[in-house]
């Protein structure tokens, strides 16, 4: 299977194995944070890998096109690796990952110590709808939220949470917007119920400046035999060609 770099405004798509999560058919649009929260109670977390993700590795230089002040938004990114790798990038100025879970913030904190992680309430400025925390660190901040309830907010308040608690800017190119240079989405589309990914695509053009790269890493499920396989997630499985109808139906 081929990984790509996808860019505005036409965004192209990946392929690639993925861990299991989940042994049985399930429907988490209901409750996701008790979805999620039942499967970080468990034994293990089929999804969490204790390496970088080698595609990350590949396409690296390519995540990160400036020489500096590279912004990177992460969405489920759990207790990934992969926020304290891009972080470590000189080129890169903001990490900003986002997981429904607090336990994944905690643990990623306590297995990274040298990135410093505080943990900050929202202000009274804030959206009282979205009261969770925020951990920021050494250029990296971790939202525990939904992340629709994120994407959904207006512009400026969307910056709020995601400067919280650092020294970083929300000024971006004379607007309020704080935008992204990239995306990196390990996984975070396939775990998603399908019936959202529409509104996933277009929330992702919000927040990522024209012109900026996304990594998307997925799982296709075209050569299993059984249909009930095949659409059994998460994660959901997800082929090239509609990733591409996703995207590039999208107008930004």
């Amino acid at each position: 299977m081929a990984s790509a770099i996808s860019k505005r405004p036409k965004a192209k798509a990946n392929e690639v194995n993925g861990g299991n999560m989940a042994n049985a058919p399930v429907t988490i649009t209901d409750d996701v944070q008790g979805f999620w929260a039942a499967r970080w109670s468990g034994a293990a977390l089929g999804w969490h890998k204790r390496d970088v993700n080698p595609h990350l590795q590949n396409y690296n230089e390519l995540l990160v096109e400036k020489d500096e002040g590279n912004r990177i938004f992460v969405p489920l990114c759990g207790k990934s690796v992969d926020m304290a790798y891009l972080a470590s990038n000189p080129k890169v100025s903001h990490v900003v990952g986002i997981d429904i879970i607090k336990q994944a913030a905690e643990e990623f904190a306590e297995d990274h110590p040298t990135l410093s992680l505080k943990e900050f309430q929202p202000s009274e400025s804030c959206d009282a709808t979205f009261n969770n925390s925020i951990f920021h660190g050494d250029d990296i901040t971790i939202i525990v939220g939904d992340l629709f309830n994120l994407l959904q907010m207006e512009s400026d308040e969307r910056s709020k949470y995601v400067t919280l608690g650092s020294t970083v800017s929300t000024e971006y190119d004379g607007s309020a917007s704080y935008l992204f240079d990239s995306i990196y989405d390990r996984a975070s589309m396939i775990a998603i119920d399908p019936s959202l990914r529409n509104d996933y695509a277009t929330y992702m053009g919000d927040i990522l400046r024209p012109g900026g790269v996304m990594l998307l890493v997925t799982i296709d499920r075209r050569k299993v035999t059984n249909d009930a396989a095949k659409s059994d997630g998460p994660p959901f499985s997800i082929d090239e060609s509609e990733v591409r109808q996703l995207y590039e139906s999208q107008g930004w």
